[in-house]
């Protein structure tokens, strides 16, 4: 049984641990890689972004739709093992490729689930950059349909 002194001991506790400051960060990629946002590829897009093009195909799993009968709302998740500090979305459909950058915390779970928007069918990739520098990808053809017709 809990006596008033204990439940008032907890409740300053928990007011203390949630008002601690907490460390978090974050990159403002379209500050510091303002060129990633308006490259017109995704080549050109990753070597803004990454310095380089050249990616290993797998160790990331993606899940888009194979036809998006709405290109306004494409579900696109993605989830990998990797040990990575940044991860990042593309899609070669609309004139900009780049669609979001994700900086990664060290003990960080890498499964996200985002929303994109598409004109017209395209390709939709995932880059992962591992701590080491080394980078994944992969990547998936969404076939955007108008009006859900198939055309």
């Amino acid at each position: 049984m809990l006596n008033r002194r204990d439940f008032l001991g907890l409740g300053v506790l928990a007011f203390g641990v949630a008002a601690a400051p907490i460390n978090l960060s974050a990159v403002n990629f379209r500050e510091t890689k303002p060129k990633a946002w308006t490259a017109k590829s995704v080549d050109n897009a990753m070597k803004e972004l990454f310095g380089t093009t050249n990616a290993t195909e797998g160790k990331i799993k993606l899940k888009a739709p194979d036809i998006a009968e709405n290109g306004a709302v494409i579900p696109v998740s993605f989830e990998t093992d990797l040990k990575a500090s940044k991860v990042a979305v593309f899609q070669d459909a609309n004139p900009e490729s780049t669609v979001a950058v994700f900086d990664i915390h060290e003990n960080a779970i890498i499964d996200y689930a985002i929303r994109i928007k598409m004109a017209k069918t395209g390709t939709v990739t995932v880059v992962a950059q591992e701590e080491s520098g080394k980078l994944f990808k992969v990547s998936k053809l969404v076939k955007v349909t108008i009006g859900g017709c198939g055309g």
